[in-house]
């Protein structure tokens, strides 16, 4: 198709608004490009390569230049295959009992808390791509001398926790790009590297050592020397022989030493001696210099040291060990000072040698899991004001800290950061009537404290110009709406998870504010939060939240957590309004009805981040979806338009209804309703004599008004007076007067042999003529008799009947009748048929009435 395009136009226009062109030939090129990146990319690198040449060749980028670098770039970028790790894990899994296999083409295998033994040849034989090996919490004593002959390209290996009693014949020659090694917690008792190690020219980060290593011998670590080592790690016993073994490191960036100590602690100070200069981050862990009672100046060897960070953890110390690394710090290029899990048996007697704060270099300060038996004995620090002064960021977590003296707090005049975490403060006992205590800090953290007043912590830090952090997550916090909050105007990110505020918490928090946590509070409505024009992150996670609609005014808003709150629908229209990178909603008693649907496209198509979907969001209502996912939600058009199926229903009814009307008005249905309705209620009538029929007359006669002549002279005259008589039941002379007529046409009819219809037009125009027809007809099928006399006294045209004589019509098709012959030669014997049909035997009426039609 671009071919037969091309022989036509010579060039195609790529962007009909820019009137940019591209050649045939650099269309086809690009074509044959996409093909290449399908398949092999290295074809498409060479000939990017070369056209870049030419194109900077010329002194005008052309535009199909343009073009071919854009698509090239794209389909870089989609046709690549992303390198995806091969992860086998088959940690805890008894493994080699229970089997485990690693494909060629594994990155990472992870064979940890296993029960290996030995490491053969043929365990990762094959594995060339294996770059991580995890096999720490095994029970390995020996390692086969070609088990990684085939993982050139391992990165990683953890062989930590094993049962290796020399690790300076384990096979690393096979190893030229590991560099991360731990073969720590093993069980050998002494130190010593093999050859082997000194080909490890990539190592960066080696861990060694175990809580047996009773000495460290001068030639322990030699073969390290030369090694791009960053990292040093090194576990030993309370060893009894230092032979300077650690001399040799230099250029670290990280050394721990986790010596378990607590006896030959002169031996570690000579340690110290050798590393000082060693590294600038030293880490020193597991150290007990209470149990000895012995008082050893282990730190002044840091003295004048390039030791930039140091952290102690595990450790035990008295108020002289204390003084003294202190004494150290002061006088070293330390800036930061951690201590982590620290027992204390000290009273803050430190007798420390406090230089002025322009000469020291301490500006981070860390302490955490402090335990002190003679904390309520402690003596105040306010003669170390000095050395707080030039602090910047200090963190005091889990200390019991209950109090921060006025002197101290006024003197971080610098400080920018403070976390006193999981500690006993409150409101009055941080910053007790200080003057302007912190006054250039910018992240407060007091979570996990005792702070209840909202307000009042908001009013604490109001002076703080440059304070953008501020957490109090956990604590007691409340606000009164009588009471009006104070805060400052740099405040960007108000953390406060965890408390007790309610609703009216918006109407305490200021307008600056481009991060809000809330979650887990008591909050059921969220209010008068439009000011916050510039919120970009809100948390709303853990509340009674029945609905967001008052999210609508925040143009600015990216991130939305309100998962386990009472939500029971999504606004999409108002999640539409936002360009969230981020949203999270799960956890909510969702209504699943009709428009969930359309909020599960939303959530599948969207480009913003759904936190949990689609497992986290399901229906609670109704019952018969309770615990439904979204994506598993599927409503038929009859659940989800119940009003439409209504109103298809109402109007299929209706012409129903209404074709049933024209039905019974065309078929006069409504009088024969009327008129059963009365022949029914006639019949009824204790009027009516229900008991055996007794014959009174030979016949009833049925005619119109209108034929009433003929009927007197001719025949009623030919019936009367005939020899012998017939008796003849007439309206106008035999019906019962104050009956009703109906009842007496019914009772008539009832008591006459026949019934005789003198038929003419205007018989058929007659509605009285019509009910004794119809009673007349009736009484044939009560009785199962053929009483009926049909006599035409002239021609009656069929489609001149009226619908409601049917019946008429139908009998006259159907039966014989006699037709009043105008020929009077004729006549005789129309009188002698009719009289046949009347011949029997009745009783002769005792009464005669009339009435008229």
């Amino acid at each position: 198709m671009f071919g037969v395009y091309c022989l036509y136009k010579k060039k195609a226009s790529i962007c009909g608004s820019c009137s940019i062109y591209i050649t045939c030939p650099t269309l086809f090129l690009i074509i044959i490009l996409y093909f290449f990146t399908v398949y092999d990319l290295t074809p498409l690198n060479r000939i990017m390569t070369y056209l870049l040449k030419v194109r900077k060749s010329t002194s005008k980028l052309q535009a199909q230049s343009i073009v071919v670098l854009g698509l090239y770039f794209i389909f870089c970028t989609r046709c690549v295959p992303a390198e995806t790790e091969h992860v086998i894990n088959c940690s805890a899994q008894n493994y080699p009992t229970t089997p485990c296999a690693f494909p060629s083409d594994t990155k990472t295998v992870d064979l940890s808390h296993n029960s290996m033994e030995t490491i053969l040849r043929q365990d990762f034989l094959g594995v060339r791509g294996l770059r991580k090996l995890y096999l720490q919490f095994n029970k390995i004593s020996a390692v086969d001398p070609e088990a990684f002959q085939d993982n050139l390209e391992l990165e990683y290996l953890d062989i930590s926790n094993n049962r290796l009693h020399d690790i300076s014949t384990l096979p690393f020659r096979s190893l030229p790009a590991l560099n991360h090694l731990d073969i720590t917690n093993n069980i050998d008792t002494d130190i010593i590297l093999g050859p082997q190690f000194s080909s490890l020219q990539n190592l960066q980060t080696v861990k060694l050592g175990n809580p047996q290593i009773s000495s460290l011998r001068e030639n322990s670590f030699r073969e390290l020397e030369g090694l791009p080592l960053k990292e040093f790690h090194l576990i030993t016993g309370d060893f009894s022989e230092y032979e300077h073994s650690l001399k040799s490191l230099h250029g670290l960036e990280k050394i721990t030493l986790e010596v378990n100590m607590w006896q030959n602690l002169e031996l570690l100070k000579s340690l110290f001696e050798d590393i000082k200069n060693a590294t600038k981050t030293l880490k020193i862990m597991s150290l007990d210099l209470v149990k000895s009672g012995k008082f050893v100046s282990l730190f002044s060897a840091l003295e004048r040291s390039q030791v930039e960070s140091l952290a102690l953890q595990n450790i035990s110390m008295t108020d002289n060990n204390i003084a003294n690394l202190l004494n150290a710090s002061i006088k070293s290029e330390i800036e930061e000072l951690s201590f982590d899990n620290i027992l204390v048996d000290t009273i803050g007697n430190w007798r420390a040698q406090i230089e002025p704060f322009e000469q020291t270099h301490l500006r981070r300060f860390f302490i955490k899991n402090i335990y002190n038996p003679n904390f309520y004995k402690f003596y105040s620090l306010e003669y170390m004001v000095n050395l707080f002064r030039p602090l910047i960021k200090v963190s005091i977590v889990n200390a019991g800290l209950f109090y921060v003296p006025c002197i101290i707090s006024d003197s971080l005049e610098v400080l920018e950061s403070f976390n006193v975490t999981s500690n006993l403060i409150q409101e009055y006992s941080l910053f007790p009537g200080c003057h302007r205590p912190l006054p250039s800090l910018r992240s407060l953290v007091v979570d996990h404290n005792k702070f209840v007043d909202l307000p009042k912590l908001g009013l604490m830090t109001s002076h703080m110009k440059q304070l953008m952090n501020l957490s109090a997550e956990y604590n007691s916090l409340v606000f009164h709406s009588s009471t009006t909050c104070h805060w400052t105007e740099s405040l960007k990110r108000l953390n406060l998870k965890g408390n007790f505020l309610l609703s009216n918490v918006f109407d305490c928090l200021p307008a600056s504010l481009e991060v809000l946590d809330l979650s887990i509070n008591n909050i059921t409505v969220v209010s008068n939060i439009e000011k916050m024009r510039n919120l970009k992150e809100i948390y709303l996670s853990g509340n009674s939240i029945f609905t967001l609609a008052e999210l609508s005014p925040l143009p600015a808003l990216r991130i939305l957590h309100a998962d386990g709150n009472k939500i029971t629908q999504v606004n999409l229209g108002m999640l539409k309004a936002f360009n969230l990178s981020e949203l999270k909603f799960s956890n909510n008693p969702f209504e699943c009805y009709c428009d969930i649907q359309d909020v599960s496209k939303y959530f599948e198509n969207t480009m913003t981040s759904i936190i949990g979907w689609p497992e986290n969001y399901q229906c609670q209502v109704p019952l018969s979806l309770k615990g439904t996912s979204f994506s598993s939600v599927s409503l038929s058009l009859a659940q989800c338009n119940p009003g439409i199926i209504a109103g298809i229903t109402v109007v299929c009814i209706a012409i129903l209804v209404a074709l049933c009307i024209l039905l019974c008005i065309k078929y006069n249905v409504p009088w024969y309703l009327r008129t059963l309705w009365l022949w029914v209620r006639a019949k009824k009538s204790t009027d009516i004599d229900l008991v055996e029929r007794n014959l009174e007359y030979h016949a009833f006669l049925s005619y119109s008004e209108h034929d009433s002549t003929w009927v007197k002279t001719n025949l009623l005259k030919q019936l009367e007076e005939s020899d012998p008589p017939y008796h003849v039941c007439i309206h106008e002379r035999d019906f019962k007067p104050g009956k009703p007529i109906i009842t007496n046409i019914i009772e008539c009819i009832s008591k006459s042999y026949k019934t005789i219809f003198v038929l003419s037009n205007n018989f058929v125009s007659s509605e009285w003529c019509h009910y004794e027809f119809f009673f007349a007809h009736h009484q044939v099928f009560d009785e199962k008799k053929d009483s009926l006399i049909l006599l035409l006294l002239e021609p009656i045209p069929t489609n001149s009947i009226p619908d409601r004589f049917c019946k008429l019509r139908k009998l006259m098709n159907k039966n014989t009748y006699l037709e009043w012959p105008h020929d009077e030669t004729r006549q005789s014997m129309f009188w002698k048929r009719l009289k046949a049909v009347l011949n029997q035997e009745i009783k002769a009426p005792s009464q005669q009435g009339s009435t008229g039609k």
